[in-house]
């Protein structure tokens, strides 16, 4: 179980809560979970208490690269770290999630002298994490405020009961596929397939999962966009 089913679990047995109707609106466990709104909501947690990610760090023993993928909406957390990620700021998941906001909140911004930085990746040693959905090498990390967030996957989801909910957060997506092919699903379009060498840029705000278009695994180039640093 990772965050999302957590979410999904604590809102359809919440006290009080009145069972949806399926004729009228999808249950929880199809509404895609917004991670950069779980991290927005950690990282006010955290700034609230006044503390650093190497704070939040020690106490969470989770490392500060990985929390900050987990603020700015990189990566999911599974149920155990999830918990532990709210032992440590004092609270508990529901509360977190309670904090979850939409993307019409306002936007953080940059400390006013953080320009005229670089951030360099050698070859393999790219920040890596391993999903149900395939596997993320995350380049040029260390810079916490870069408003572009680039890396290669190796997407092993062949289907969507593989890859879980469909994926929505702010900004714009790029892909290039580099080896295989993928198939793009969205709630909006029909599957597309693209094939080596094809690329796709898309408003994430569309719900969405890339999945492999055979039993091999595809890797892929992408770039994401954190518009909270514009």
């Amino acid at each position: 179980m990772d965050v999302r089913e957590l979410r999904n679990h604590l809102t359809l047995s919440a006290p009080g809560a009145e069972p949806r109707p399926e004729a009228r609106e999808p249950a929880a466990e199809d509404a895609p979970f917004d991670q950069a709104s779980f991290g927005s909501a950690v990282r006010r947690l955290r700034t609230e208490r006044g503390w650093t990610l190497k704070d939040l760090s020690e106490r969470s023993k989770i490392s500060q690269s990985a929390l900050s993928r987990v603020e700015t909406g990189q990566i999911t957390l599974s149920f155990d770290r999830a918990h532990a990620l709210a032992r440590a700021l004092d609270t508990d998941f529901s509360q977190i999630v309670d904090r979850m906001v939409t993307t019409d909140s306002p936007r953080l911004h940059p400390p006013i002298n953080a320009t005229g930085w670089r951030s360099v990746t050698r070859r393999g040693e790219g920040h890596r994490v391993a999903q149900n959905n395939g596997k993320y090498e995350y380049l040029c990390t260390e810079f916490l405020y870069r408003k572009m967030v680039t890396g290669f996957a190796i997407v092993t989801a062949q289907t969507l009961d593989e890859h879980g909910p469909f994926v929505t957060h702010p900004g714009e997506e790029f892909i290039h596929v580099m080896e295989g092919a993928v198939i793009v699903e969205t709630e909006y379009y029909a599957p597309l397939t693209l094939e080596a060498g094809d690329s796709l840029q898309f408003d994430s705000m569309t719900p969405h999962a890339i999945l492999t278009a055979s039993r091999e695994p595809a890797r892929v180039l992408f770039s994401i966009t954190d518009p909270r640093w514009e």
